[in-house]
This record gives structure tokens, sequence and C-alpha cells, in this order.
């Protein structure tokens, strides 16, 4: 092999802690990098065979032993079985696979396997078997997307917000990125939700919609971009109102596809999994880096695969941006085999997020390293970004020309990537600049075929039970956080703005102590802030056969005892306020209160008109509230923190009419100059045409005077009506210049005017920008119901307790239990004697009309009616129920029998003879 000349040719730097050992140059010269190049990232090209992947795990082995773990995405499958490592090189435990195709036996072929390890290693490292140990106790996770082999991995879009968003915006160095982060995760979304990257207006909508809510400080989730799509916080995008931007029924239909991603079965399957948590998988576990293998080949369609890369990406992306910039090689991402996801042509989904990465990734201490078998399959950007170039043995000349090529190397290179054997490579380093072949070293891992998803399982069979022994704390603590913080990050307790507008106060309430998510349930009564107010007591036990509702059959009710006990109904205070300091300096507050009461919200003022005159309620005194009483409030949550955004969306429409009116008195105001001046420009023009209308027929005239004196040659004349003409002539210029000079003004104020308009409107954009809007919900006060139970007996017969209860305020309550199904009663029927009976076991008897229980009535066999006790009996001879038309006494024995046990006698007085008499 021949050298390169001095001139291209360096050698490599001397062996360093802080430098990967890849393997030698020419001469046996220990050829290694310094980590700081990869953050300028390397590509590595060579065809089948050229040992590229073999070069590749090598800076993966390298990095980790340097400290810096790697993210490895495999669309073949042969990274994976870097987690085969021994610190003894023994891979028995694998190379049974390997033999039985080999035909050899299992235990000599491992024998083998060991020594020809060994051997390969101290050819380029002087103690192997440290580095091997080492390595050995680095862990390997492989990721199977579409599979429970290995560590199952789904896709999900992370909308949490990035930490002080703003003042990544604000900083030079960081806001194309912090832009970029916001299109990309924008997009990413969308893209899940079947949008394109076409749809600019759909993506810039979402963008502004996430801006807004991480420069806030707030992380999102799907269901809140679905609710602000539908009721955006914003007004205003850009310098355009939002319905400039979007229309409402394109939001309508955007947000209906975004609810797709939570709705669909097939795309929720996509969710399933939990996304790459990419803190673990860069994180140090007791100083030692991981190797992260992210395995493709569970995915059957090419396009899902573009898709789930890029949204990986994304998600790298994202958080790279929220670690913040470095200055060394914090990461390591290896790509093998790129070509298909960075084309030279085509764009694939991927694509974008690669080059993104390639272009900004070094700022935040990510190195790529890329794979492939062609340059010419890759996309030139690629290329043109690597400080590092590999290109290994290509399959033939004409390949070897395209690279060249594609690479713009010359005759020197050429001639070296021709001689290259399995394992050489030529090297071309910018930074620090180095030229030359080198060969690289053997893995200290089993280098072997794709693993099978059987072994997958068995590797990560750890990995998996740590996860589960881990989850129930984790949980633990992000209950405990959620206790913490409320919604979105925000803090639990805000103060709530004093209401302006639409008070409906319960009678001695102080202003709400305000409580953001969850956590106005632990509001503690004993602070004095609550207020109680005693709903009237209209309904009295005195009164109560006047409401009791048990049919007509009433007629008597006597009330032996009565108990009194409380129930407590939840008042929420919902306040929403909105305001903008500097161009409108307005503010609009709103505070409402809805009660809990009868099993929906109803406002406080509904219940409570004419408090303490009578109304419906007077103040009472504070009391301990029942815990089941708050657990009941604590189940209004949702709904009361929909009607708190209800009504700050309320306001912020009325706001917006505010902003326009403030709008156009300015414009208004700013116009008023300008437009005089173009009143009077109008008339001073109409003054001067009229004048010049005068001057142009006075040179006509003139003109045709001139002619007739021509003709009839009288020249003192003629110079006379030329030198008028003449003049006339001049003071039409002059007026036309002087018109001409109003028209120019004119257009001068009429852009003003425009300029007016059109600077009001980016000050009323700016200031839409700027409105603030907030809403706040807490339990403020309680409405205590007096509930009675009391000892009652119906009709003098029958004593009802226990279920005999009602409402003093509303009269509804339970009046005891039916006497057929035990049923407690809120309406229903009493029988003469006292008993119950429900609306399904009610009976009216067919002579009299009465309710009657069922002791007290009886099915006529006969004629098979319903009829209370007073009409019906019991035939004594066969046992059956009879009306008393289909029945009567023996006239004879005085026994009560049927139609079919009697008979009557008598032509005229026909009495009723039983059979029993008939016989004797």
């Amino acid at each position: 092999m021949s050298s390169p000349s001095s001139s291209s040719h360096s050698s490599p730097p001397p062996p360093s802690s802080s430098l990967l050992r890849i393997g030698q140059s020419e001469g046996g010269r220990p050829f290694e990098i310094d980590r700081l190049s990869l953050t300028k990232h390397a590509v590595i090209l060579g065809a089948t065979g050229s040992g590229k992947t073999v070069l590749s795990k090598v800076m993966v082995e390298e990095a980790a032993l340097q400290g810096v773990p790697t993210f490895a995405i495999d669309p073949k499958g042969d990274i994976g079985n870097m987690a085969f490592r021994s610190p003894d090189f023994d891979f028995s435990r694998w190379s049974a696979k390997e033999a039985d195709a080999l035909g050899q036996d299992r235990a000599q072929y491992a024998k083998q396997l060991q020594k020809t390890y060994l051997e390969k290693a101290k050819e380029f490292l002087a103690k192997p078997e440290a580095a091997a140990a080492r390595l050995a106790g680095i862990q390997v996770r492989i990721y199977t997307p579409k599979s429970a082999a290995g560590l199952p991995v789904g896709i999900s879009p992370d909308l949490s917000a990035p930490r002080d968003f703003a003042g990544l915006m604000k900083e030079p160095d960081t806001m194309s990125a912090a832009a970029d982060l916001l299109d990309l995760t924008s997009y990413g979304l969308l893209r899940l939700a079947g949008y394109s990257e076409g749809d600019r207006d759909e993506v810039t909508f979402i963008s502004a919609l996430l801006e807004d809510a991480w420069k806030a400080g707030q992380s999102l989730t799907i269901s809140d971009i679905i609710r602000r799509v539908e009721n955006p916080p914003i007004s205003a995008v850009g310098s355009l109102h939002v319905s400039d931007v979007i229309s409402d029924r394109d939001r309508r239909r955007l947000a209906t596809r975004i609810n797709l991603l939570i709705s669909d079965p097939k795309m929720r399957s996509w969710s399933a999994a939990p996304p790459l948590d990419f803190a673990e998988i860069f994180s140090s576990k007791d100083g030692r880096p991981s190797i992260n293998v992210l395995d493709l080949r569970n995915i059957q369609s090419e396009q899902e695969k573009h898709l789930f890369v890029e949204l990986v990406l994304q998600q790298l992306f994202q958080w790279l941006i929220k670690q913040g910039s470095a200055q060394t090689l914090r990461y390591l991402l290896y790509f093998d085999e790129i070509a298909g996801y960075c084309p030279p042509v085509r764009e694939p989904p991927s694509k974008k997020l690669l080059l993104l990465l390639i272009k900004q990734a070094r700022a935040f201490g990510l190195g790529l390293v890329l794979a492939s078998q062609n340059a010419v399959d890759l996309d030139y950007k690629v290329i043109s970004n690597a400080n590092v170039r590999f290109i290994g043995r290509l399959g033939a000349q004409r390949d070897i020309q395209r690279v060249s090529v594609g690479l713009e190397l010359d005759s020197f290179a050429e001639k070296e990537i021709a001689r290259l054997k399995a394992g050489e490579f030529f090297c071309n380093i910018f930074d620090p600049k180095f030229r030359g072949v080198v060969k690289s070293r053997w893995t200290l891992t089993y280098h072997r075929g794709p693993l099978e998803n059987s072994e997958i399982a068995e590797l990560m069979e750890p990995f998996k039970e740590e996860r589960q022994g881990a989850a129930p704390e984790a949980r633990e603590g992000g209950e405990e956080e959620e206790e913490k913080t409320g919604k979105g990050g925000e803090p639990a307790a805000a103060s709530m703005p004093a209401a302006a507008e639409g008070r409906n106060v319960v009678a001695g309430a102080a202003e709400p102590k305000s409580y953001r998510g969850s956590d106005y349930h632990n509001y503690d009564s004993s602070s004095g802030d609550e207020t109680f107010t005693l709903l009237e007591k209209r309904f009295a036990p005195e009164k109560l056969a006047s409401f009791i509702k048990l049919g007509n059959n009433v007629k008597s009710v006597q009330v032996l005892s009565v108990e009194q006990e409380e129930e407590f109904h939840p008042v929420f205070g919902l306040a929403a306020s909105v305001h903008e300091k500097a161009y409108a300096k307005q503010s609009l507050e709103k505070l409402e209160e809805l009660a809990a009461f009868g099993g929906r919200l109803v406002p406080a003022g509904e219940l409570l008109a004419g408090v303490g005159e009578g109304g419906g309620g007077e103040p009472a005194p504070q009391r301990p509230v029942p815990a089941k009483a708050r657990e009941e409030a604590e189940g209004w949550h949702g709904e009361i923190e929909r009607r708190a955004a209800d009504l700050q969306q309320k306001l912020r429409a009325r706001f917006d009419v505010i902003m326009e009116e403030k709008r156009k008195e300015n414009v208004e105001a700013k116009s008023e100059k300008p437009r005089s001046k173009i009143a009077a420009i109008d008339a001073s023009a109409a003054r001067l045409q009229a004048a010049l209308n005068a001057d142009i027929d006075a040179v006509k005239a003139g003109e045709k005077l001139y002619k007739e004196l021509k003709k009839e040659k009288k020249k003192a004349r003629m110079m006379s009506v030329e030198n008028r003409v003449e003049a006339k002539k001049q003071k039409v210029l002059a007026t036309r210049r002087r018109i001409e000079q109003l028209h120019i003004d004119r257009k001068a104020l009429e852009e003003k005017l425009r300029q007016i308009e059109k600077e009001e409107d980016e000050r009323l954009h700016e200031a839409l920008a700027r409105i603030k809007s907030e809403s706040s919900f807490s339990v403020q006060g309680w409405l205590v119901e007096t509930i009675y139970r009391a000892r009652v007996v119906i009709n003098g017969g029958r004593e009802h307790y226990g279920d005999v209860r009602w409402s003093a305020y509303t009269g509804e309550g339970t009046w005891g239990r039916c006497s057929a199904c035990s049923v407690a009663l809120q309406s229903g029927s009493a029988c003469s004697c006292g008993n119950l009976m429900c609306n399904h076991h009610l009976a009216y008897c067919r002579s009299c009309l009465e309710p009657a229980c069922g002791l007290h009535r009886a099915l006529c066999h006969v004629c098979n009616s319903t009829f209370c006790a007073r009409h019906s009996i019991k035939c004594e001879l066969c046992g059956k129920s009879a009306c008393t038309g289909h029945g009567g006494v023996c006239s004879v024995c005085s026994r009560r029998a049927c139609s079919d046990c009697s008979q009557k006698k008598g032509l005229i007085r026909r009495e009723l003879v039983c059979k029993s008499c008939l016989s004797s």
C-alpha cells in the first residue's frame, strides 16, 4: 500500500485518554479520533463485506468506553448483537446457532471463537481483557416498536414545555433551534393526524398555540390542544387575527382529526407503548453510559418506518434543546443504512429531521455516525456536513468513480480506494486534518447476524422486570407531584381577582380563595373563609299532609316524632378576568357563583333570591362539613373547570369588541387632520379646475380670433391677441402644475391614512397578543338544607318511620316503603289501612275506585277484576275470592259463597243458597 504525499497526509495524533481508538494507520501506528471531531459528525461508506458495520460498532464501543452513551437506529437488526458481551470473550451462550449452521461442535466452536477474538483484540489494544470487562459492565437496551420481544416503545407527541422557552426565543444562539422545535412539534403532531407539510396554516396555528403555552411554562396534552383549537386562548397569529389564518370550519376539522389520536383504535395502538425516554437513554448508571438500539424490523410498512423514525428524531431534538448547549461530545447517534431515510432526490418524512440534526445537533453535544453503502444514495448535505469520512471497499470501478465525483476526491484517493481490502478504509478528516488509509480494529462484542426475537426477549428480561418494579414507585411520585402542582405545572393556589360585574353573592361571603387543578377540595374550612347559608324552611312537619305525595286516599297523617339533620351543598365561586394595560388600558372581570343542588349546577342567586328578607336563605354560623360532602364536591371538578373556561372565553369575546372599538377610535383620532387636509385639497383642486377650464376656453377663443385676424391680415391686432393667448397658455400650465401638486399631496395623505390603518392594525395585533386572561374557581361556601326525619301514622292504622324523610326547602322526599316491594317511595298511594304502595304495585277497587294494598284486596276468579276488602268475599266452600257481584251470603246457613258454589232461588225474592244447603 502506497503512502500519500506529504502535502496531503499527516500522522494521527498520539494516543490519549480523550481519543477513540479506532484501529491502525499505515506502519502499524495507532489511529485515534478526537471525541470533539465527532460533534461535526462522521460518515462511513462501503459495500457489503467491506467492514462498514464492524467499524461503526467499534466507534460505538469506543464512545461507550469514553463515557459517551449511544442511541442507534437499526433498520436491519445488525446492531442489537452488541448486547453479546463478555469480559473474557466467552460467547458460548450465544454462539450455538452459528456453530450449528457451520456443522461444528458447540463447545469447540465457542473456544475457537474466544481465542480468535482475543488474538484480534491484542493486535490493536494493549489490555484487551480490561477493555472487554469495562464494556461488559455497560448496559445495552434493545427497543422494539410494534413488538413486545424487547423493550416496547411507541410514538406519542411530546408537548411538554422546554425549560425557559421564552428565554430560548430571545437568545440569538438558541432562537433558531427553538423556532425549529416549535415547527417540528406542531408538524409531528399533525403528521399523526394525517396532515402533510403543505398544510402550513394548520402547522402555523398549532405552533402559535404551543408557543403561547410554552412561554408561560405550561406543558400540554393532546386533550389540551383540542380544547385550545376549539377555543383559542390567543386572538392573533403574527399580525393577523386567528380567523384570518385558519377559518372556524378548518379549526373544527382540525380538532376532529387531532381527536382521532386518542379515539381511533388503530392510531391509539401507536401510543399504547411508552415513548422513548431520552433522559433514561442518555443517563449514566454508576458512571457508566449505555448503548441503546432501536430495532425497526417489526414495523412492516416502509411508510410507517419513516414516520416512526421522523417522530423519534423529533423527540430527540426536543430533548436536546431542553438540555442546553454544550461544547463537547455528550451523546452519539448512530444510524445504520441511512440511505433510504435521506436520499438525494426524494423527501421522506425523516429526511428533514436528519438534516436538521446534522446542522444543529453539534450545538447540543450530539455527534452523528451515519453508515451507507454508497455516497450517491445520500443527500449531498449529509456528506458536506461530515467532518470525518470513511470510505471502504466498493464493488466496482464505476462505484469508485461515482463516489469520487460525489465527494470531490482526487486521483490519489481513487487509487487508494481501489486497493482497499475488507476492514480497510480511506479516511479523510478535515479538523484536525488527516488523510490516509486506516485499518479498523475488531469488535470487543460478538459480531454475528441479526438477533432473533427470542434472543432479544431473553436479553431484555432484566430491564422489563426493573421497569415493572419501578412502576409503583414512579406512580406514587407522580401523584405527589400532581398534588403539588395544578394543571400544566401551574401552582395549585393563586389569587382570584375581585369581581367587577355580574356578581351573585351568598350572604356574608368573602372574596373566594382561588384554587386551580384538583387542589380546590383541600380548602380548609377552619380558616373562616367559607360561608354558610341556611336555606328557608318552607315545608314544616305540621303541614305534612299538604305536600305528602301519597295520593288522595290519605285520610289522616299523624306525626309522632320529628328529627332534624343538615345536608351540605357546595357553592363554587368562579372568577375570570381579561386585561390589557398598554393599548386598551381596560379590564373585564366577572364572578359567578354556582351551587351544586339537586344533581345539577344552579346559579346561587336563583336559590338565594331575597337573602335575609325571608327569601331563599339566611346567613348561618360556621359548622364542620362532613367528609362525604367534600368528596361529592370534588366530583364537580371537571364541570366547574369547563364552566370557568367558558366564562373566561365569553369575557375574551367581549374584550375583542372593546379592542376593536379602541382601534377604530385611535384610527379616527389620528386620521382627523389628514382627512381635513384632503377635504381642503379637494376644494382647492375644484376651484383651480374651474379656473383652468375658463383659461382653456379663453385660449381656444384667442386662437380662433388669431386665425381670423391672420386671414384679414391685421398684424397689429394679431400681435396683441398672440401675446394674450401665450399668457393664458402659461397660466394654464401653471394651474395644471398646481393641480398635479395637489393630487400628489392628496395621494401622500391617502398613503398616510393607509399607513395609520396599518400601524394601528399592527398595534392592535400586538396588543391582542398581550391580552392576559385567567380563570379560577373554589369552594366558596355551603348551602345548608334542613332535612326532617319523622315517625308518622297513615290513615290511623300503619306507622311508618326511618324512610319518612323530606327537605324543608323543596318538600321533596320519601314517605315510607311499599308494602309489596319495600322500595322507598317518593310518590305512590296509601291503602285505607295505612299500608303504602308504589305505582308499580298500586291497584284500585273496581267498585269504589279506592286503592287497596295486597292484604286488603282480592281478585275475583269469575270476572278477573280487583276489588277491595269491602267489595269482595272469600268463598267458604271452595276457598276462592270473588267480588260481591259474583258471590254473597247464603240465606240458609249464612256462609259466604261464590257464584260457582251457589244458586239463586225464588221467582220474586231471589235469595242465594249455597250448594251445601241445596244438597241437603
